[in-house]
């Protein structure tokens, strides 16, 4: 078991930073754009899902667009900190 989770470590870690990669993107404008979408198809909901469990007052909470976002984007940095040093744990 230990075997399996050191070597798909890395695989999973990639697919996460992709995923926060891809919800920052659906969650501006210029992201939106470059994807081939309008922007007006701004969500925040897959920001917030991988932000969670930082981003889970989001959900709970009345905000203005900028706080949302600016939560929403600090609680993915945070998850990219804590995967980075889970995967990095017995190197």
């Amino acid at each position: 078991m230990e075997r399996t989770i050191r070597t798909a470590r890395w695989p999973l870690y990639g697919a996460f930073v992709i995923a926060s990669v891809v919800s920052a993107m659906l969650a501006l404008p210029i992201g939106l754009r470059s994807l081939g979408l309008q922007p007006n198809d701004v969500t925040f909901l897959p920001l917030t899902i991988t932000g969670l469990p930082w981003s889970g007052p989001l959900f709970l909470m009345e905000l203005d667009s900028v706080t949302r976002l600016a939560v929403a984007l600090v609680a993915n940095v945070l998850n990219l900190a804590v995967g980075l040093m889970l995967a990095r744990g017995s190197d």
